[in-house]
Formats: C-alpha cells, sequence, structure tokens
C-alpha cells in the first residue's frame, strides 16, 4: 500500500489520525424537489463528511468531475454521513440504502450537482471564494461581506460553501485540470492578490462560523501559486519558517502554540535529506507535491461538526494529526518488548511527537526500493509471535504479530516512527536482548531492517531522546555488503 496521504483510507493505523468527520446531520431528505431517495452512486473523486444533502450537492456542484451526488449513511460511524460525488447516477447499490425489496428506503438520497441554482464556473468559484476570505478577516471593511453563495441560507454556510469551492478548484488546478484555461490562468493572480490583502489586515481563524477552513484554503492558494510563503503566512512566522525551510504546510486554524511548532521544526531540522526530499515531498515519485499539508482536522471542529476539516488539505501528500499540544500526555513506545515489561530506564516519549513521527514515517514507505520491499516482506513470513516484532506491546486486541501481518504499511510508521527516531539505541538495545535471552534473530533483522531504510548507501541517522519532544540526529557511517546492496 502507498503511504498514507490526506486521501481517505480504509487500513488500520497503529495510532488512528482522527475520530469520525461528521456531526449528525439534519434530516436527511430535503425540501429540494431534484433531490430525492437514491440507491446510492460509486464516488469518482473520493468522499467527504458532511452534515447534510445540500451542502453535499454544492460539494459536487464545484467539481468538475461530479455530476450527481448521494448522501449516505456512513457504515463505520452510526448516525452520520457520508457525501459520494460520482460522474454517474446510481451505479452502485449500498445495502444501508435499500430496503428488501431493492428499493431506496429513504435512508439515502441524491440528486444532480444542482437543481435551480446556476452553475458558476471555476473562473466564477475562484474570484467568489477569495472574496469571501475578507469577510473573515479583522479589519475587513464593511463592504467586503461574504457573497452570498447558490445553495447557502446564513453567512456561515456561504463560508461553508465557499470553502468546499474553493477547495474543489484548487485541487483541480493541482492536478492540471486548468493549464490550458487561459481565462483561468488570467484570473489566478487576482484571486491570490485578494486573498493575500485579506490575510495581511489579519484573519480570524475560529472554527465556529466556518472561517477557519476558508481562510486556510486561501493560505493554501497562495503557497501553490507563489511557491513560497511570503503572503499565504506573512502574519505567522513560526509556520512560515516551516514552509519555508522544508516545504511543510501546518494546516491546523492556529492550534498549535510556539513550544509544539518549535518541536515540530526541530524533528525536520534532523531528517535526513532524502527522507524529507523523496518521502515528505515525493520527489521523483509518482506522488511528487509542490508541498506537504500536515493537518489538524479536529482543530477545525465547532462543537461536533468536523465537517470543515475534511476540506483543507488538496495536496497529493498529507497526514494528520491530534488536537493535542507538545507536553499533554506521554507514550512508551518500548513497553512489554519481549520480556512482558518496559523496557527499563528509557523516559516515555511525548504523546504528541509519537504520533507527529509515526504519520511522517508513513511517507518513507516511499523512498523503499523494490530490494527493501521484498526484504521487508521476507522478514514479515517468518514472523509468528509478536515477540519477533520490536513493538511487541502494541496496545491491540489481536497482538502484533497478527496486526503487523495484515496492515504491513505499519511497519515502518510504528518500528521507525515510534520507537527508531524517538532512541535508536534503547531498539538495538531490545534487538540484543531478543538474541541473547533466546536466540532469536528476527527483532534485530527489523533494526537493521530500519537502518537500511532511513540510511543511504554509505551513511544513516540514528537518534536519541534529548528532552520531551526532541531528538538529537546523530550520523553514522555504513558499510555495505556491495553497492545498492544490504
Amino acid at each position: 500500500e502507498t503511504p498514507t496521504t490526506d486521501s481517505p483510507t480504509d487500513a488500520p493505523t497503529e495510532t488512528p489520525t482522527e475520530t469520525p468527520t461528521t456531526d449528525s446531520p439534519t434530516d436527511a431528505p430535503t425540501d429540494a424537489p431534484c433531490i430525492q431517495p437514491s440507491r446510492g452512486c460509486s464516488p469518482s473523486n473520493g468522499q467527504l463528511g458532511l452534515p447534510n444533502a445540500d451542502l453535499c450537492q454544492a460539494a459536487c456542484a464545484f467539481s468538475a468531475d461530479c455530476n450527481f451526488f448521494s448522501f449516505v449513511p456512513n457504515p463505520l460511524s452510526p448516525g452520520n454521513f457520508l457525501c459520494l460525488r460520482c460522474a454517474a447516477s446510481e451505479n452502485q447499490d449500498y445495502d444501508q440504502c435499500l430496503d428488501g425489496g431493492g428499493a431506496p428506503n429513504g435512508q439515502c438520497v441524491g440528486g444532480p450537482e444542482t437543481c435551480d441554482e446556476p452553475e458558476l464556473t471555476p473562473v466564477e468559484l475562484l474570484a467568489n471564494s477569495t472574496a469571501a476570505v475578507a469577510g473573515c478577516c479583522a479589519l475587513a471593511p464593511a463592504a467586503t461581506e461574504t457573497p452570498p453563495a447558490p445553495f447557502a441560507g446564513s453567512v456561515e454556510e456561504a463560508r461553508f460553501e465557499w470553502s468546499l469551492a474553493l477547495h474543489a478548484v484548487l485541487k483541480e488546478w493541482q492536478d492540471g485540470l486548468y493549464d490550458d484555461d487561459v481565462a483561468f490562468q488570467a484570473a489566478l493572480g487576482p484571486a491570490a492578490d485578494t486573498a493575500a490583502a485579506a490575510i495581511l489586515d489579519g484573519c480570524g481563524e475560529a472554527p465556529c462560523g466556518y472561517g477557519a477552513a476558508l481562510v486556510s484554503n486561501a493560505r493554501s492558494l497562495l503557497l501553490l501559486y507563489d511557491g513560497d510563503a511570503d503572503r499565504a503566512l506573512a502574519d505567522d512566522p513560526a509556520r512560515r519558517v516551516i514552509f519555508q525551510n522544508y516545504s511543510v504546510f501546518v494546516a491546523d486554524a492556529g492550534f498549535f502554540d510556539a513550544a509544539t511548532l518549535a518541536a515540530i521544526d526541530a524533528y525536520y531540522a534532523g531528517l535526513p535529506p532524502r527522507l524529507l526530499s523523496t518521502g515528505t515531498l515525493g520527489v521523483g515519485t509518482p506522488d511528487e507535491t509542490a508541498f506537504c499539508t500536515m493537518t489538524c482536522k479536529n482543530a477545525f471542529k465547532c462543537g461536533d461538526d468536523a465537517a470543515p476539516g475534511t476540506i483543507v488539505s488538496f495536496t497529493k501528500i498529507g497526514f494528520n494529526v491530534f488536537a493535542e499540544q507538545l507536553g499533554d500526555r506521554s507514550e512508551n513506545a518500548f513497553r512489554s518488548n519481549t520480556f512482558g515489561a518496559a523496557w527499563p530506564a528509557t523516559p516515555d516519549a511525548d504523546g504528541f511527537m509519537s504520533v507527529f513521527r509515526h504519520e511522517n514515517a508513513h511517507q518513507f514507505d516511499r523512498t523503499m526500493n523494490t530490494r527493501q520491499q521484498d526484504l521487508r516482506t521476507n522478514i514479515a513470513a517468518r514472523c509468528t509471535i509478536d515477540q519477533n516484532w520490536l513493538r511487541a506491546g502494541l496496545f491491540v486486541a489481536q497482538g502484533s504479530n497478527a496486526y503487523f501481518q495484515g496492515a504491513p504499511q505499519e511497519i515502518v510508521a510504528s518500528q521507525v516512527g515510534n520507537q527508531y527516531s524517538y532512541s535508536t539505541s534503547t531498539q538495538l538495545e531490545v534487538a540484543r536482548y531478543r538474541v541473547d535471552a533466546v536466540g532469536d534473530l528476527l527483532a534485530m533483522e527489523w533494526f537493521v531492517f530500519n537502518v537500511d531504510v532511513v540510511g543511504d548507501e554509505t551513511s544513516a541517522t540514528f537518534f536519541e531522546r534529548l528532552g520531551p519532544g526532541y531528538t538529537a540526529a546523530i550520523p553514522v557511517g555504513l558499510d555495505r555488503a556491495y553497492a545498492g546492496g544490504p
């Protein structure tokens, strides 16, 4: 499986990136005559957690490849709904949408991308959505109120719709859909100037009112258009430095405090350049992206409404972390390894940084060559018990061995992200203990595999804990059996 991105996935994760992403909808059916009970459709442009069918229809209208939408119950989150954006109508039956005879049961509704509303062009969507940004900014004149949106009633709903619109247009622009659209290319500069002026005035990013998602997407527009963070993060020096140095956009609605941002910066400063370029940014891979988006989706929640956090990232590579700060909690990354008790004398890792390192390490899968992928498969195939794994003490019901066998995409994220990049020497101690105690070499094979993934032809990096949230990156030499080999 490819490394985790912002795109939804059903693959299990050791530390889930988020809780279910919708609030309970208002009544699923709507009075709009063209929206009717639906059997479901097959999404061509992913799925979103949205609070009602009207916003689902708006999300479809703003996407170039969506002609029909279906608003269906989320099978993984009872009481919540998913918005499916589809190229064709009712081309897939969802069990939860049907009664015993195969007819729609009223739980699901769907319809065309618009009813009587005008369908706006990409240029109009870009212009109106960036004009709406000014309505979220503290020093904007009263004349620059949020433009009314095609499907919205209140100003808050209009802001959410323009967030949907800007998110959809940016993703399609990034994907090359408008490369030959002369009018769209001409509209980008004025739209970027509008967004930049609003941000420079000073933008409030309070989650309630839906301004935070809109402003975050405006920042993304400027990052993509300008290629730097000078205007996008003109009011935010800490996040601007992280972007300028590492091409990572921290999209958190201003949630993270100064200490947390400093720890994020320090982590990237110690990351081997190859892991940052090929892993985090996908350079030279099919996932190559202008920048990586690090989201904190729950920071965009308003009460129980988590929908805004689902529309703040469109880049090909991205990951999500919990809404917590450095120091909020701790994690024993070496708990219960091979001998039933936590490894002695290793202080707990910071909880936020454990999740952050884990999600970053998911990107390292992208750097692996065929030999390394085959090596991972080979070692895993010979593991039969939890103690064969460096992360033997995972809190998972099925045990570590069953977990990693069923979710190989978690191997590097867990063993490199949670352990190796926190204290390499402790991980080596665990591997050596397993050899000395019972003659089992598999944990040591995993350690050498980790060094191989993190390293290059002649060198690697070890990491050692400096204090809560911080590690030292220590360069070490490698002597391989042959060029390009183990």
